[in-house]
């Protein structure tokens, strides 16, 4: 037998004796807590804006949510003082809002809470096979998250409504949660505060089964702090 087929009988030899790796099957994942290291929720506004973590900005009409966002952007950008008097460290704010225009209504409000302007992102929309579309958080989240990257020092993301991102029944909690899952990631990801503002309906029901359902599709996947926020701006502000 001729060297070539001497080599090619010992590979097929120890060929035999290679083990395969198992194919992982699907299952639910489980870790020990053993081996989970205890981590402190670091703050953007200490008890009250936890980095990383999703926050629900809740109430009626007409007092005041989107400025009170607003006012958050504007401290976040100057590195100005929290209310309580704390010192806020600079960075960077995407504002995504579906309700007010930026250049006649938010950007006037940021101006007029000292906020710097050179350091807060509105979106737009997003670019889909060379046309311009309307900003939709189930196919461009993962170029939202690009495009916050290489802007870097993202510390908070204002979602204005946040029920905008849900496609399906705002109503339903299951559909709420996978809606608003990639706003949960973003945050996670780029280790920012996200604030999602939204309303009560006139009626009062609407509002309040819309407010439920995306508090039990977000606490499920982050720890938050819950507060009660009540406004004081004149009526007729969000």
């Amino acid at each position: 037998m001729n060297a070539p087929a001497e080599i090619m009988r010992d590979v097929l030899a120890n060929a035999e004796r290679i083990v395969k790796p198992e194919v992982p099957r699907d299952g639910v994942l489980l870790v020990n807590g053993s081996e989970l290291k205890p981590v402190p929720v670091r703050w953007l506004w200490d008890g009250w804006l936890a980095m990383g973590k999703v926050h629900i900005l809740a109430g009626a009409p007409g007092q005041g949510k989107t400025t009170i966002a607003i006012a958050f952007a504007a401290t976040v950008t100057s590195s100005g003082r929290w209310p309580d008097g704390s010192r806020c460290a600079r960075g960077n704010v995407l504002i995504w809002s579906g309700e007010d225009d930026p250049a006649d209504t938010l950007l006037p409000r940021l101006l007029a809470s000292g906020g710097d302007p050179s350091r807060v992102y509105f979106v737009t929309g997003a670019r889909v096979n060379g046309e311009v579309d309307s900003f939709d958080p189930s196919r461009d989240m993962l170029a939202l998250q690009e495009q916050a990257e290489r802007i870097g020092n993202v510390r908070l993301i204002i979602v204005d409504p946040i029920v905008s991102a849900v496609t399906g029944d705002s109503h339903k909690n299951t559909e709420t949660r996978r809606a608003l899952q990639p706003l949960v990631d973003l945050a996670a990801s780029m280790n920012a505060a996200l604030v999602g503002i939204t309303h009560f309906s006139k009626g009062g029901q609407g509002g309040e089964t819309l407010v439920r359902s995306s508090w039990m599709a977000l606490s499920s996947t982050s720890r938050r702090r819950t507060r009660r926020w009540r406004d004081t701006e004149e009526a007729g502000h969000r």
